[in-house]
């Protein structure tokens, strides 16, 4: 690919988004679901069916958002919905274990309706930069950017949320009067973020030691949701602010000559 198209602002605007989005998308689903399921008690089918509403919100409002961008360009609609995503995110940094689910709901539709009206747009102004010749090279590159988003917001949000969470459980692991042993294989075990019940009663807990330890998780987990979650929607709302300054208000291409390579001819 060539590097001089890094020099053209809506290229790398758009692939800055295309990073943020991921790394913020990937963030809800992954610390969510653990949320759901850990905290609240969910299956995994109960968690997966609440997050229909944020699901059907990004498939009803893409494709207009792609209408919205072909008649006033990109930068509206991709300010606008990554403003609506952090607005979301730091909704859920409210979240606690026993908020009501409409609440939730509220917060997903908002979170699937600033995603969607990102997406497109998004792709339109990459697209825009490059022009129609280099169409394959700005959407791979955008899509090289939402996987490296997805990977970093689950790397680096999660060590954050799991060390916020082991830091602040392990003073209150003190409080049970465990083993060392059974202390150790707590730590270890929370470390991923979920503990049953059957392995704390495999580990010899008493009864008042089991539920003072899901009073100790739930608030040591909730401690780090609330943080990696706060970073996710820092992190969107400084790519609408990119969004916004560097996105062209119309769709347009700059020329871009890419570096010319010597092609060995074809030998029959």
């Amino acid at each position: 690919m060539p590097l001089g198209f890094f020099r053209v602002p809506a290229f790398s605007a758009g692939n800055w988004v295309a990073f943020s989005v991921s790394l913020g998308m990937f963030s809800i689903f992954l610390f969510v679901t653990l949320y759901m399921q850990a905290i609240r008690g969910y299956s995994p089918f109960e968690a997966g069916l609440r997050f229909l509403p944020m699901t059907l919100m990004i498939v009803l409002t893409a494709p207009n958002a792609g209408r919205v961008a072909q008649r006033i360009g990109s930068r509206a609609p991709m300010t606008y919905g990554l403003t609506v995503v952090s607005a979301g995110m730091i909704g859920m940094t409210f979240v606690q274990p026993g908020t009501p689910y409409w609440i939730l709901a509220i917060l997903f539709v908002l979170m699937g309706h600033g995603i969607g009206s990102t997406m497109a747009p998004m792709t339109a102004a990459v697209m825009g930069a490059v022009g129609p010749q280099r169409a394959g090279l700005g959407s791979a590159m955008t899509n090289t950017s939402r996987e490296v988003g997805g990977v970093v917001g689950i790397a680096l949000l999660g060590t954050v949320l799991f060390d916020r969470l082991g830091s602040a459980l392990a003073p209150r692991l003190s409080e049970l009067g465990l083993s060392v042993s059974q202390t150790e294989s707590i730590r270890e075990t929370a470390a991923h973020g979920f503990v049953s019940l059957g392995e704390l009663r495999e580990l010899g807990l008493t009864p008042d030691q089991v539920e003072g330890f899901v009073a100790a998780f739930r608030d040591a987990y909730m401690s780090g949701f609330h943080l990696a979650l706060g970073i996710a929607a820092g992190v969107l709302f400084a790519a609408a602010i990119v969004a916004n300054r560097f996105v062209p208000g119309r769709a347009h291409a700059v020329r871009v000559e890419p570096t010319r390579e010597r092609v060995p001819a074809a030998i029959d």
